[in-house]
């Protein structure tokens, strides 16, 4: 059975925002897009960070409207390419405590995203793979 890749069970796209944008913008995105982060971009389209609920959620009683993205947001992201096996991404997820990883290819203006993989994908995948085992 040949590798299966990243690429296979990613969300294909991002949620993004400029870091320019206001945390109540950013918000409404998370809410409205049923998201658990935004990955955060340049204007290239490159990858900048990414913000997470819970980096919003440290912010809780602060003038939303006030504050922006790109001051708050994560600007060390852990990404993998389509090309990497699943295996590989799990085992990041695993080792660093992360709930998704950003799927980026390579271009000139640096690492553009093309879509994340989170623990929901990899086991939404696993529930429609060949299973060794049933529910008794």
């Amino acid at each position: 059975m040949p590798l299966e890749t990243v690429g296979e069970v990613m969300h294909r796209g991002a949620v993004t925002c400029a870091p320019a944008a206001s945390l109540q913008e950013a918000v409404r995105i998370l809410s409205d897009g049923d998201v658990g982060a935004l990955v955060v971009v340049g204007n290239a389209g490159e990858l900048l960070g990414i913000l997470s609920q819970v980096d919003v959620l440290r912010h809780y009683g602060e003038n939303l409207a006030e504050r922006q993205v790109g001051e708050i947001m994560s600007p060390a992201v852990l990404t993998v390419q389509p090309d990497t096996p699943v295996q590989a991404a799990i085992n990041i997820i695993l080792n660093s405590g992360v709930h998704r990883l950003v799927v980026t290819t390579s271009s000139p203006n640096g690492a553009i995203p093309v879509g994340v993989v989170s623990t929901t994908d990899i086991i939404r995948h696993l529930r429609g793979a060949a299973w060794a085992w049933r529910w008794q």
